[in-house]
């Protein structure tokens, strides 16, 4: 079995060192004293587009702009360009588009954290005024899964098309997004599994799957689910993670 800590993948002490297990450690509920956590879902729900939302029960598709990619991204800005003038850190959960990640990008390489030897960014997150998560949910699943999982989708922030999933994807391969929010589930819940177990079944699958098709590397991994947070100033409860690979 392999440790995956901040920097370097380590053969666990008394363990197959020919075992194809990684150990992960992640953040159970962080929280943070220092910075402001803000939920882009709590801000969407007041644009909330009813009409759009009738037509998408027969255009499944159509769900995205239920919740604006436009409003979200002026919200978005909103809160980055108030945090840089009030010199306050804010994180920002749920984001959803390639724009919000290409603003991160510009103002980190503004704070010298562009390496080139790399193409990708080398954060030290306690720095930034504005750090941001995507949830699981929005790397789960894209556009064109509507046509088959139709409402069983229709989430907020919206899933949206394979062009900003992909864009969440490199946000996380680049250096740029610091985690992966898997805290709330907006899946239907199986009425036989505790909250916890449904989270492990679901979510579990779906990182083992990212590791194993080379989605996100394993020292990524590791960053996204507890590093990256510690170094913002985020807390939580320490579990740990096995992923077959």
């Amino acid at each position: 079995m392999k440790k995956i800590y901040k920097n370097s993948i380590e053969n666990i002490p008394r363990t197959d060192i020919f075992d194809n297990t990684f150990v992960f450690e992640y953040l159970e509920n962080p929280t943070s004293e220092n910075t402001e956590i803000i939920y882009l879902r709590d801000l969407l729900e007041k644009y909330k587009n009813e009409d759009i939302l009738k037509k998408a029960q027969e255009k499944p598709a159509m769900y995205s702009e239920v919740y604006s990619p436009k409003i979200e991204l002026q919200i978005f800005t909103e809160l980055f360009e108030k945090a840089l003038k009030n010199n306050k850190k804010i994180h920002i959960v749920w984001v959803t588009l390639g724009e919000e990640i290409q603003m991160l990008e510009k103002y980190y390489q503004e704070l010298w954290f562009m390496r080139q030897d790399i193409n990708a960014f080398d954060v030290d997150f306690s720095v930034p005024l504005v750090t941001v998560s995507c949830h699981i949910e929005n790397l789960m699943w894209k556009g064109s899964d509507y046509k088959a999982q139709k409402d069983k989708i229709f989430f907020c922030p919206p899933i949206r098309e394979s062009g900003q999933n992909k864009a969440l994807f490199k946000g996380i391969t680049r250096g740029v997004i610091v985690g992966i929010d898997m805290s709330y589930s907006q899946l239907t819940p199986d009425p036989s599994l505790t909250k916890r177990e449904e989270l492990t079944q679901e979510y579990q699958q779906f990182l083992g799957d990212c590791i194993r098709q080379e989605k996100i590397l394993p020292l990524f991994m590791g960053r996204i689910l507890k590093y990256n947070l510690e170094e913002v100033g985020f807390e939580g409860e320490v579990e740990e993670l096995e992923i077959e690979y």
